[in-house]
C-alpha cells in the first residue's frame, strides 16, 4: 500500500454520497444533521430501480444532485470524475461517506478521497450470500475495502463478509439499514383507528398478508404464489388474503401465476406505492412477508415491524439474523420450499398471541432507527479522520480504474 502521509483536514460539513435520495436516506440524513454539519449528495434526481417521488432539501438539510434526470449508466467516466471533482472541490468535506464498493460513482468518489487525503467511511449493506462468490471478483473487493478509513454496515451479517475481505473489525460500525420508524408506526395507528372506512376506499379485505416487492426473479414471489395456494386449501373460505403491493417487469407473469393457481379470489395486486400510502396498508394487515431468495437486508421488514407487525422472513434475507426472533415475533422462510413457506403462513394464522409478536416487532425496532444510523456512522467517521492516509500504490489504482469502467455491480445500495 506505501508509505504513510499525512491528513490534511478539510474545514467543510461531512458529505454523504447515495445514487439517488429516497426517503430513507432523507430520514437517516435528519437524524446524523442533528449530530454534524453535513450535506447529502446524491448522484441523480432519478433512478431506474425505484419509483419513489423526487425528495427534496427539508429543514435546512443540504441537498446536491450531481446529474438531474440522468441515470449514471448514460455518463462516461470523465464526466462523473469531472462533476464530483466540481462539487467535492467547492464543499471541502472534513469526511465522506459513500455508499458502495463498486461501479463508477462510489469509486469515483473514492478515488477523490485518496487524491485530496479526505477520509473515505464506506456504507454497505452487503453479505455473504447475496451472490456467488469467486476469487477473482473477492481478490480486487480486498484491495478496494481497505482503502477506506472505517465502515458502516447493517448488522451482524454484513459486518462478518466485510471482515473476510480483510477490514478491520474495530473499524466496522453498524445501523446502516434504518427507516423512520416513528412514519411507519404512527401512519399504522392512524389507519387501525379508521381500519372500517379505509378498507372500504381502499379496496382491501378484513384480513390479509402483506407483501411489498419489485416484481423481479429475487423477490421469487411465483414460488411464494404456490406455498400461498397450499395455505388456501387448508384454511378455505377463512384464509387470510394476500395483498401484494409493487410493480415491475414480471407483473404479466405474476397476474398468470394467480389465474393458474386459482387465486382470482384471494390475491390483489394494487400496485407501487408511495412511502406516505404503506403504512396504511400495514396498519391494515394481520402480517407482512419477504420471500427473497436474496436480500442484501429487506428494508420493508424494518417498515413491517416498524407499524408492529409480525413478519415472515426469507432466512436469505441480511436482516434476518438481527431483526427476526424465530417464533417472538414471526418466522422465517426457506423461500426454495413452497411447503415449509406454506406451513409458516398456517402458523402465524393460528398464532394466539398475534399482537404481542407485533409489540415485539416494535420493541426490537428501538435498536434499529435514524439515530442508530447518525450514532453509528458518528463512530465510523470518527475512526477514518483518526486513521493515517497510506499512499496508494499503482496496482489499486489499476483495479479502480478497471473496475469503474466496467462498472460490473453497479451501486450497492437499496
Amino acid at each position: 500500500m506505501g508509505l504513510e502521509k499525512s491528513r490534511s483536514k478539510g474545514t467543510g460539513p461531512l458529505c454523504l454520497l447515495w445514487q439517488r435520495f429516497g426517503p430513507y436516506h432523507h430520514a437517516r440524513l435528519k437524524a446524523f444533521r442533528k449530530l454534524h454539519d453535513v450535506v447529502g449528495i446524491e448522484f441523480s434526481s432519478v433512478d431506474p430501480t425505484y419509483q419513489w417521488d423526487k425528495v427534496t432539501s427539508k429543514g435546512g438539510a443540504g441537498l446536491v444532485t450531481l446529474f438531474h434526470d440522468r441515470f449514471s449508466q448514460e455518463i462516461p467516466v470523465a464526466q462523473i470524475q469531472h462533476r464530483l471533482a466540481e462539487v467535492l472541490g467547492a464543499i471541502q468535506p472534513s469526511a465522506l461517506a459513500i455508499a458502495g464498493w463498486s461501479g463508477r460513482v462510489p469509486l469515483a468518489a473514492l478515488g477523490w478521497c485518496l487524491d485530496h487525503h479526505v477520509p473515505a467511511v464506506l456504507m454497505s449493506p452487503s453479505q455473504r450470500n447475496d451472490s456467488p462468490r469467486v476469487w477473482y471478483k473477492e481478490w480486487p473487493k480486498k484491495r478496494i475495502v481497505r482503502l477506506f478509513g472505517a465502515a458502516l454496515v447493517g448488522g451482524a451479517p454484513q459486518k462478518r463478509y466485510l471482515m473476510e475481505l480483510g477490514f478491520p473489525r474495530d473499524r466496522i460500525a453498524t445501523g446502516y439499514n434504518v427507516v423512520d420508524n416513528g412514519h411507519f408506526f404512527r401512519g399504522a395507528q392512524k389507519a387501525r383507528k379508521s381500519a372500517k372506512s379505509l378498507r372500504a376506499s381502499l379496496g382491501l379485505p378484513d384480513d390479509f398478508f402483506v407483501v411489498s416487492a419489485r416484481f423481479v426473479p429475487k423477490k421469487n414471489l411465483e414460488r411464494f404464489l404456490k406455498a400461498y395456494a397450499i395455505y388456501t386449501k387448508c384454511f378455505l373460505k377463512k384464509s387470510w388474503s394476500l395483498i401484494i403491493l409493487g410493480e415491475g417487469s414480471g407483473r404479466a407473469r405474476l397476474e398468470k401465476s394467480v389465474d393458474e393457481l386459482g387465486l382470482r379470489n384471494f390475491v390483489g395486486m394494487p400496485g407501487f406505492k408511495q412511502y406516505n400510502d404503506l403504512p396504511l396498508y400495514y396498519g391494515l394487515a394481520k402480517a407482512l412477508v419477504l420471500p427473497s431468495t436474496s436480500e442484501q437486508w429487506g428494508l420493508v421488514v424494518n417498515e413491517g415491524m416498524a407499524a408492529g407487525l409480525p413478519v415472515l422472513v426469507s432466512d436469505r434475507a441480511g436482516c434476518c439474523e438481527d431483526l427476526i426472533g424465530d417464533g417472538e415475533n414471526g418466522f422465517l422462510l426457506d423461500p426454495l420450499d413452497a411447503a415449509q413457506m406454506a406451513g409458516a403462513l398456517a402458523k402465524i394464522h393460528r398464532c394466539g398471541p398475534i399482537k404481542s409478536m407485533g409489540v415485539r416487532s416494535l420493541e426490537i425496532m428501538r435498536g434499529f432507527s435514524p439515530q442508530s444510523f447518525a450514532q453509528g456512522l458518528s463512530q465510523a467517521v470518527a475512526w477514518a479522520q483518526e486513521a493515517p492516509v497510506k499512499a496508494v500504490g499503482a496496482l489499486d489504482r489499476f483495479i479502480l480504474k478497471q473496475v469503474m469502467r466496467k462498472n460490473l455491480k453497479g451501486y450497492q445500495d437499496q
